[in-house]
């Protein structure tokens, strides 16, 4: 329970205070770019040039994200793959800490 709170405040703060502005954005494709989970509770994309190599991940053990987001995060990265798509993703230039999955789109922006 005080994990969902404390994830619902980072929320708040980050549509108030605007934090997404300084999110790096990416495109991946789940058919030529590689990710993988952890259980319930790690979820990392891999293959992201942006990253220089590095993992972008979503740790619901780690940091404010819960296993739900961790899950629905990975639902949409699926369903992208089945239907032979892409997602952007945004994350945090300096942890490589994933913050959100955009829904699956045909092409990248």
């Amino acid at each position: 329970m005080k994990k969902n709170i404390v994830a619902l405040l980072v929320s708040i703060f980050v549509c108030a205070f605007g934090l997404s502005a300084n999110a790096d954005e990416a495109c991946f494709d789940p058919n030529a770019q590689y990710f993988d989970v952890n259980g319930v509770s790690r979820l990392n994309l891999w293959g992201i040039p942006e990253a220089n190599d590095n993992a972008v991940f979503a740790d619901a053990r780690q940091s404010w994200h819960t296993e739900l987001s961790v899950a629905m995060w990975y639902a949409t990265i699926l369903k992208a793959q089945e239907n032979d798509m892409v997602v952007v993703v945004g994350y945090d230039p300096a942890s490589y800490e994933l913050w959100y999955v955009a829904k699956p789109r045909p092409t990248c922006p």
